[in-house]
């Protein structure tokens, strides 16, 4: 297709100082001259004939950004050998950057050009030059300069939890693209633990509990497809074994006693032939799903593993093995969970817990490690041989239960992926202490965590620490560039996240749903009829609440009712789903969730089924609703001192 290219591309000539893009990660080398390349109307993107799909693909993301993120329109076509003005190519060249896949050269004048020896090199470049695009008088322009680019790690993730609380594939895609924005490459997805599988498993049915939401193989499938197009790898975690309630109770012949447990009391047993069978059949189902070389068998915290000690089919393969000590018996499992992923393609991670140092059999040395916690086990680790992910609970849990909110901004700056806590974090913590990792220590990278958290505060705790955990594994900057850090991310990141889809104030439309306004203290219960509810009905939405009681018993009532009908009486209280901070059996989440004897900050979230509440910050359960309608929502007096204030609302999509 042949295009009048007009005034589209043409480089203006400007007098002020030439300046740099804000980039987020920085880049390796870059530098600006005076002089714009601006993007109009009919902006063309080239590739050269003959290169292969995935190039076009590339092309097509960026014509995608541009407008996106730029209000741009762009055409993608075939190079047909000549080069006018104004327009950007994009060009594999094997000589360019050899041995380094994720490099590239941006160079930008009358027109602009990303050169990489790799597909995966031409996508960075494609995002930096998204990412240069800033207004002008003239309309939106482009930097004149070249930026030449590599990543200081090749493993540069974030690691989501759906299984405590359920994740929309929407969600997710969002997220993927915005790690792509940022040049994160690996999506760390764990789908089974104590509370559910969120993977379909049809060689495991019953560890699908009816009416559990849960991402089938056909979703998971369609979600690698979509997050190849952006450059990210998806890597999925299914943890044993322990963290296996749901496995043991589906399949009590698991458990060393053939019986069902209850949280953090079920492990798999080590000497039974059918946890090989179990764990072999789950992972070559997963392996036709996820095509990535990598497989997390997670094989942390085994709280229940002394009883292994006492069980006989343990104590039978114990001395099969030649060994005397369940830590040793555990290596051995690892070696088992090792041959099992390479009989299926694939390459075994696991969490640095898993392994103890100086008790042999010591489990393979091309086992990766998941470094996430305790510098005593992960340094010998590293220093011994074994590849590590750096992923230090401190600072790089942005939410968890264990740490809530996570640590502030500054921390996560401070860290970089040669850098371990010690001692460890702790909740309330502003900052940390660390220690290098051995000279000699293999760093892959590593990945931010976002463990045990509603959709919503995922989001809104994500940014902008995480990318500054892109900026960390990418560039490996100093700390003491904090402030420059800041600085570019005020300088238009914010905006780039909100035209992603990212909310800038979680999902919804915001209202104050009873009377009084945000700042008024309700008391139903101090007059009749003990209760208020919303004039409206909704089904899907956020309600935030600050609560208290006086006394706060363990298991307290909120006083929060949602999806009510109307009483049966006229004058009667509705009746709907009540909102307990106890979590329901084998939903028990942390002790920090629980309420205080103040004000307690809450937040229920209800999307579809799935009903979570979050009390002071951490994720206290999330559950499903066997009855998902429309209804009231209603407070109500729970005795002398309950109160509420500062109540909000958000209506998601679905609402009524």
């Amino acid at each position: 297709m042949m295009l009048c290219l007009g005034a589209v591309g043409v480089l203006i000539m400007v007098t002020v100082a030439a300046a740099s893009p804000s980039l987020i990660p920085l880049p390796s080398s870059s530098r600006h001259e005076r002089g714009w390349f601006r993007l109009g109307p009919g902006l063309r993107i080239v590739v050269a004939a003959g290169a292969p799909a995935r190039a076009a693909e590339i092309a097509d993301v960026l014509r995608e950004g541009l407008f996106e993120l730029a209000g741009v329109g762009a055409v993608v076509e075939p190079d047909q050998g000549r080069r006018p003005e104004g327009t950007i190519s994009l060009s594999l060249d094997a000589g360019a950057f050899p041995g380094e896949p994720e490099a590239y050269r941006l160079k930008v004048g009358r027109s602009a050009k990303i050169i990489a020896s790799d597909p995966r090199g031409l996508l960075w470049g494609a995002q930096t030059f998204i990412q240069s695009i800033e207004p002008t008088a003239a309309g939106p322009a482009v930097r004149r300069g070249t930026v030449t680019d590599r990543p200081h790690r090749s493993w540069r993730g974030l690691m989501l939890d759906p299984v405590r609380s359920f994740l929309d594939l929407d969600f997710i895609r969002r997220t993927i693209r915005v790690m792509s924005a940022y040049k994160l490459n690996v999506l760390h997805l764990h789908l089974i633990d104590d509370e559910a599988w969120r993977f379909e498993s049809k060689a495991w049915p019953k560890c699908n509990r009816p009416g559990e939401p849960l991402y089938t193989q056909a979703d998971l499938r369609g979600l690698v497809t979509f997050a190849e197009r952006y450059g990210v790898e998806i890597v999925p975690e299914f943890d044993v074994p322990g963290h296996s309630m749901t496995a043991v109770n589906a399949y009590p012949e698991l458990d060393c006693e053939r019986r069902t447990r209850a949280m953090n009391e079920a492990i798999l047993c080590a000497g039974r032939a059918f946890t090989r069978e179990f764990i072999d059949r789950l992972v070559a189902e997963a392996a036709e799903v996820f095509p990535s070389a990598f497989i997390h068998l997670g094989a942390d915290e085994p709280y229940a593993i002394k009883r292994w000690a006492e069980c006989p089919d343990c104590r039978a393969r114990m001395a099969r093995e030649g060994v005397t000590s369940v830590d040793a018996l555990y290596h051995v499992f690892l070696r088992n969970l090792d041959g099992i992923a390479k009989s299926h393609g694939k390459r075994l991670i696991v969490w640095n817990d898993a392994i103890h140092p100086g008790v042999e059999p010591m489990p393979p040395r091309d086992i990766l490690v998941d470094a996430w916690f305790n510098l005593a086990v992960v340094a010998p680790l590293a220093a011994s041989g074994y590849v590590i992910l750096n992923s230090s609970q401190g600072p790089l849990y942005l939410t968890s239960f264990g740490l809530g909110e996570g640590l502030p901004l500054a921390a996560v700056l401070a860290w970089n992926a040669t850098r371990f806590p010690d001692p460890p974090a702790e909740m309330g913590d502003r900052a940390l202490k660390y220690q290098s990792l051995a000279p000699q220590a293999k760093v892959l990278g590593g990945h931010a965590s976002a463990w045990a958290t509603e959709q919503s505060l995922v989001e809104r705790r994500l940014y902008p620490r995480l990318l500054a955990v892109a900026d960390d594994l990418w560039s490996e900057r100093k700390a003491s560039d904090a402030v420059e850090f800041e600085k570019r991310y005020r300088a238009g990141h914010e905006e780039r996240l909100r035209r992603l889809g990212v909310p800038d104030d979680g999902e919804g439309t915001s209202e104050t749903p009873f009377p009084g306004g945000p700042g008024a203290v309700l008391a139903p219960g101090a007059t009749p009829p003990g209760w208020i509810a919303t004039v409206r009905a909704c089904r899907d939405f956020r309600l935030a609440f600050e609560w208290r009681a006086s006394p706060s018993p363990e298991g307290a009532h909120t006083g929060v009712l949602i999806r009510c009908a109307p009483g049966p009486d006229k004058g009667a209280a509705p009746e709907g789903l009540p909102i307990v901070a106890a979590p329901p059996p084998g939903r028990v989440m942390s002790s920090g969730a629980r309420p205080s004897d103040g004000w307690n900050r809450c937040e229920v979230a209800a999307r579809g089924p799935v009903v979570s509440l979050t009390i002071n910050g951490i994720l206290a359960w999330s559950i499903v609703d066997p009855a998902p309608r429309a209804g009231l929502i209603v407070l109500k007096g729970m005795g002398p001192g309950h109160e509420f204030r500062n109540v909000r609302l958000w209506r998601l999509g679905g609402s009524k």
